[in-house]
């Protein structure tokens, strides 16, 4: 209803904020594993889905357009005076050819790049984000943890991201595609396909495979922050001031004269 009511428009938003709402749910369950025990607040972590959602979209708009700028500027420059911007589409088949290859390649690779860095830089913000959608925690700064272990991270998010393509298409022909032909085939047919064992279990592999990479990208949000923590200053404890013991001198001086006697 809300896509028929934006023309089509909230589709753009409906993936973002879904996968950060599932990030913040991961980084959250992480977290719990590491002793943070309250309650999760779901209107709130929907809340900071919504928002940290939008911004990865249109940070990932800006990554996009770069990465084409640079894609062209790199074909068009390993290509020299052959070819260029103007006279692109009166060139040869031959030099579109390698125009358009070196420009497919210039861009997934500063994609991969861009994409890994967007994330890794919001790694500790979400996961502040997480961490305060628990019942009865402070909220913070909506940039708070900017870029930091930005060198672990981007080794751990890169790894990641560049097997999780695989995984995802093992998934895609392996587990979803069959799972919607059974389904078609139950509902229009009233009959179950055969569908061979081999391949059930390869889906769920390939299923498992996935979450499992993942759960990296989410626990190492969640040490990150807490490493986070531990690093940044902590305020000084002030020592309450020494009570000053009032002594009674005389006293103290019958005492000793009784023990002398």
């Amino acid at each position: 209803m809300l896509s028929f009511a934006t023309a089509g428009y909230a589709d753009y938003l409906s993936g973002p904020i879904t996968a950060t709402f599932i990030s913040l749910f991961g980084i959250r369950t992480a977290l719990s594993l590491m002793g943070d025990h309250r309650r999760t607040g779901y209107d709130i972590l929907a809340l900071y889905s919504v928002l940290y959602g939008v911004f990865i979209l249109v940070a990932k708009g800006g990554v996009l357009l770069l990465s084409n700028i640079v894609a062209v500027v790199y074909a068009d420059w390993s290509l020299g005076d052959a070819i260029s911007l103007r006279s692109f589409k009166s060139a040869e088949e031959s030099l579109q050819f390698l125009f358009a290859f070196q420009a497919f390649s210039a861009k997934a690779i500063v994609s991969l790049v861009m994409y890994t860095i967007v994330y890794v830089v919001m790694a500790v913000p979400l996961a502040n984000a997480a961490r305060a959608a628990g019942q009865g925690a402070t909220s913070v700064g909506f940039f708070s943890g900017f870029g930091r272990s930005f060198v672990p991270l981007f080794c751990i998010f890169a790894v990641v991201f560049f097997l999780q393509f695989f995984f995802n298409m093992f998934t895609f022909f392996l587990a979803i595609v069959p799972l919607f032909l059974s389904v078609i085939s139950i509902v229009l047919f009233q009959t179950v396909p055969n569908i061979d064992l081999d391949t059930i279990l390869r889906g769920i592999a390939a299923s498992a495979g996935l979450l499992w990479l993942h759960s990296w990208v989410w626990t190492a949000s969640a040490v990150a922050l807490v490493k986070n923590d531990e690093s940044s200053p902590q305020p000084r404890e002030v020592s309450p001031p020494q009570e000053t013991v009032a002594v009674d001198i005389q006293a103290l001086r019958k005492s000793r004269q009784a023990g002398l006697r």
